[in-house]
């Protein structure tokens, strides 16, 4: 059965997870499928995959300009970083599933994360579209002006201006404090920490030597010689797939061990429905690298990709999930919800200005036409974005009924 046909039943549905989620940890999938039980937009963000074999084909996202793609657009993924300048930014902050493709398969999906979100803060159809529209003018008015700018602390305003705020002044003793302890030595509190988990001494002999084997190849080394390492659950559209949190000495004698963050990359779950031909990257790590440094204003601090045992690694520098945005944090006013909402729009319009003339996507002169014509096809996607919200929510009512009817675990961490 091709997978567009997928019915949205409690069997079918929880077929396509099991068989997608195969390989992943399993003592975290019970986790990952309680956080997207919670309700459509945790749903939505943890079945990108299930989207793109619906919608991969869909006749309104097909046209206009190709070019880099965050891949998994959504309303939750922003969030405020230190880059590797020192300096903190607030930006799209997920690029596992970055890919080349119609850029309008971006714009659909985080329309459709505003109209379910609209949908959860009890808001009618109406003003559902009317919330969509008003990002799919800030998106095209950014994308027409042809510039890629940055939000800046000084300017930020809401629950931007709040998260950039909260980085800047968190110093590293405080992130070391929530997940580490320096009695006999410097090492992670896995048993205690809800973010972490202890790892079998095997896998953590085995993380713990491939790191620092790698590090000691390294002309110059990101950090310090290793302390300890754990595993780490954060998310929901990656959670299960190995991730590590690494706890290393500081490259500097006498300064504070440093916390970093290590997540096998798998392959973009748009890229198989594109249109165009994908590069050829040496490994889908080097794609995530890749990708994140054409479409972010700055880097994460540290970020690279490795390999260890054969498997391709992304590395940066730990990022705590609190510093994503997190829909609840969203005020649910609607002066500032749309406030919001502006800042969505134009950060993807500056992300993919960013990312134009890279490595087959089109130039910005082709963007800029597409900003400028949106009378042309906004209606065609806003529509699509209303149609696919129902989909998504008949794909979640089948989800749920299929964790409730005990076909895929369901476990609170």
């Amino acid at each position: 059965m091709s997978a567009a046909k997928i019915p949205a039943t409690p069997a079918a549905i929880a077929a396509f997870f099991q068989l997608h989620d195969a390989g992943r940890v399993p003592a975290l999938l019970p986790i990952r499928y309680h956080r997207m039980r919670v309700e459509a937009l945790a749903f939505f963000r943890g079945s990108a995959p299930l989207y793109y074999t619906r919608f991969g084909a869909a006749p309104a996202l097909a046209d206009g300009p190709v070019g880099w793609l965050c891949g998994d657009a959504h309303i939750e993924n922003f969030g405020s970083y230190r880059g590797d300048n020192g300096l903190v930014y607030f930006d799209l902050n997920d690029f596992d599933e970055a890919a080349l493709g119609p850029l309008r398969w971006d714009v659909g999906r985080l329309l459709v994360s505003v109209r379910l979100a609209a949908a959860r803060l009890g808001l009618p159809a109406a003003a559902q579209q009317a919330q969509a529209e008003l990002l799919l003018r800030a998106y095209a008015a950014a994308l027409a002006a042809g510039k890629a700018y940055l939000l800046e602390r000084a300017t930020a305003r809401g629950v931007v201006r709040q998260l950039l705020k909260a980085v800047q002044q968190r110093r590293q003793r405080e992130l070391l404090a929530s997940r580490t302890s320096r009695r006999n030595g410097w090492h992670f509190r896995a048993h205690k920490v809800a973010a972490l988990r202890p790892l079998p001494p095997a896998e953590h002999l085995a993380v713990l030597r491939a790191v620092e084997n790698w590090r000691l190849a390294q002309a110059v080394p990101p950090c310090g010689p290793l302390l300890d390492v754990a595993g780490r659950i954060a998310g929901v559209g990656s959670l299960g797939v190995p991730r590590y949190a690494l706890l290393a000495r500081s490259c500097h004698p006498g300064k504070l061990p440093r916390l970093l963050d290590l997540k096998l990359a798998l392959p973009a779950a748009p890229a198989p429905f594109s249109p165009v031909p994908q590069p050829a990257w040496p490994t889908e790590a080097a794609r995530v690298v890749a990708a994140q440094g054409y479409l972010q204003a700055v880097c994460p601090a540290l970020l690279q990709d490795l390999e260890l045992g054969g498997r391709p690694f992304v590395l940066r520098a730990l990022q705590p999930v609190a510093d994503k945005l997190n829909f609840d944090s969203l005020p649910a006013d609607s002066a500032g919800f749309e406030q919001a909402l502006a800042d969505f729009g134009h950060l993807l319009a500056w992300a993919h200005l960013r990312a134009a003339g890279h490595r087959g996507s089109a130039g910005p002169d082709a963007l800029r036409d597409c900003g400028a014509t949106v009378g042309s096809w906004g209606g065609e996607i806003l529509a699509f974005a209303a149609t696919a919200q129902a989909a998504v929510e008949a794909d979640y009512a089948a989800f749920a009924l299929a964790c409730d009817e005990g076909l895929l675990p369901t476990a609170a961490r």
